[in-house]
């Protein structure tokens, strides 16, 4: 039989095993959490649900990629919205236009008027036929005149440089403005513009508009079509009628009328064939196709 003491000690040694295992159970790591637990209800039904699942279709992938792509515009869209509110105020700032005023000899004109379109402010060339126009609207429209020329209307567009040339009603071209320096000797080889309904119409172009054929099949086209009017036969009245109209970038005619007539029934003939013309081969600027002002001489002459 052992001692008291010895199995005592036993008893305290069991009694310290078995707390350490209570407490390591307690606060220590589960043997189950390095197990996965494959075999748990909940985990086997996903498994089995996402085994039976069919792929992802391209159908569904290119929906996907249709709406991001959707998505996306719309950022670009709202960006491009906001930056063109940006500049629909800003060109509503008021600048300074400068610039010169011409008359139909290349020459400056001293005391032509400009006048800002819808107000009553304006100012006046100096003796150079130089002017300056401060807290012009950048979308407003000035006013050019001078006594014996033909008046024009220049839009502005936030341009801060524009030069004009006024024409007189019978020297057979049309007040034109531009922009750029000014270079009077070469105004004729800068775009000009003439304001339209339909937008701005060139009077200098880099490629002139053509007739179907060129000039020869123009000269065969007024010989075989003009008709002499009686009355100009009769009185035996000849010469030379100028037609002014515009080619369009389809290459129709538009905007005929007569720069200096002859009478007896000549001008009406002449608008007559040029109004009947065949489309024309368009002008162009800068490679593109352009609407030009183009003034034809007409000759009328009797047997």
């Amino acid at each position: 039989m052992k001692p008291a003491n010895t199995l005592t000690a036993r008893l305290r040694f069991c009694q310290r095993r078995f707390d350490n295992r209570l407490i390591a159970y307690t606060f220590g790591p589960k043997p189950s959490a390095f197990v996965t637990p494959f075999f748990q209800t909940s985990t086997l039904k996903q498994r089995i649900l996402m085994l039976q699942k069919s792929e992802t279709s391209r159908w569904a992938i290119a929906k996907y990629g249709f709406a991001a792509l959707l998505i996306a515009s719309l950022f670009v869209f709202v960006a491009a919205c906001e930056d063109q509110s940006k500049k629909d105020v800003t060109s509503r700032e008021p600048i300074t236009v400068s610039g010169q005023i011409y008359g139909s000899n290349d020459k400056p004109i001293p005391g032509a008027t400009i006048e800002l379109k819808g107000s009553h402010r304006g100012t006046s060339t100096d003796a150079n036929g130089e002017y300056q126009f401060s807290l012009v609207p950048a979308n407003g429209t000035l006013v050019v005149s001078f006594v014996g020329h033909q008046k024009i209307e220049v839009p502005v567009n936030g341009r801060e440089a524009l030069y004009v040339r006024l024409a007189q009603p019978n020297d057979g071209t049309q007040s034109a403005y531009w922009t750029g320096s000014p270079r009077p000797k070469s105004i004729f080889k800068q775009p000009l513009y003439v304001p339209d309904e339909k937008g701005d119409i060139f009077t200098v172009v880099e490629k002139n508009p053509e007739f179907p054929g060129g000039m020869p099949a123009l000269g065969e086209y007024l010989s075989d079509n003009i008709q002499y009017p009686p009355a100009a036969s009769r009185a035996n009245v000849s010469g030379r009628v100028f037609v002014s109209f515009v080619v369009n970038t389809d290459g129709s005619i538009q905007h005929v009328q007569i720069l200096k007539g002859i009478g007896f029934g000549t001008d009406e003939e002449a608008v007559r064939v040029v109004q009947a013309m065949p489309r024309w081969k368009p002008g162009t600027q800068d490679g593109k196709p352009v609407r030009v002002r183009y003034n034809l001489p007409i000759n009328f002459q009797t047997n």
